[in-house]
């Protein structure tokens, strides 16, 4: 088995982690291992973290939003993957899978909404909303960054009673990785490289 260590940013992702994407990649000969960061991400907080877990397991990856990321700037988010890559040396690069997530976790919410809404007892009309955000945005990956506009806000806006750490990981477990894997290319590509690891690790 290949030990996969894979840098969270909070509880939301630890439990997705720990609950659905642990045991869909021992299928595949990986073990993964969430560790938690405790949010407040930047480029220097990663750098503290990164060289340990390189020294703890066989690969590593990470699991951050780009959404508030601390002071990505202008960077795109390809860009600040790339920056996450060279915060470790260049002989150790190999071994690490940066990804960052477009644009949070709760994108993946938005390409399961049937069971989102099912899953919160919610209406017809908050279905039609968060399905009339993705026909908006073109993709769940794009439904977009701002303040007010974010999936996390959208999510708390339309359901009152929605916890991020309790729910999001319950719905993705509902829906199911398949079918969240089909609507948000960019999260099944990362997904597929993990899965890649049990088979082209030494």
């Amino acid at each position: 088995m290949t030990r996969l260590g894979i840098s969270v940013e909070g509880a939301t992702e630890r439990e997705f982690v720990s609950r659905i994407l642990r045991p869909h990649l021992a299928r595949f000969g990986v073990t993964a291992t969430a560790i938690d960061l405790r949010g407040n991400v930047s480029l220097d907080k990663i750098r503290g973290v990164l060289p340990a877990l390189l020294g703890g397991f066989d690969r590593v990856s990470t699991l951050y939003d780009f959404y508030r990321f601390k002071g990505r700037g202008e960077l795109s988010i390809e860009q600040l993957e790339l920056a996450i890559g060279e915060l470790v040396p260049l002989d150790w690069r190999t071994r690490l899978v940066p990804y960052v997530q477009r644009y949070e976790f709760e994108a993946l919410l938005f390409a399961v909404p049937q069971h989102a809404v099912e899953w919160l007892q919610g209406s017809a009309a908050q279905l039609a909303q968060m399905q009339d955000a993705v026909k908006r945005s073109g993709s769940p990956e794009l439904v977009n960054d701002s303040h007010e506009t974010s999936p996390s806000h959208r999510m708390q806006k339309l359901f009152s009673g929605y916890d991020k750490k309790l729910h999001g990981p319950e719905i993705v477990e509902l829906a199911g990785l398949a079918a969240i894997r089909k609507e948000c290319p960019r999260f099944d590509a990362w997904v597929t490289q993990l899965e890649g690891l049990g088979k082209s690790a030494a």
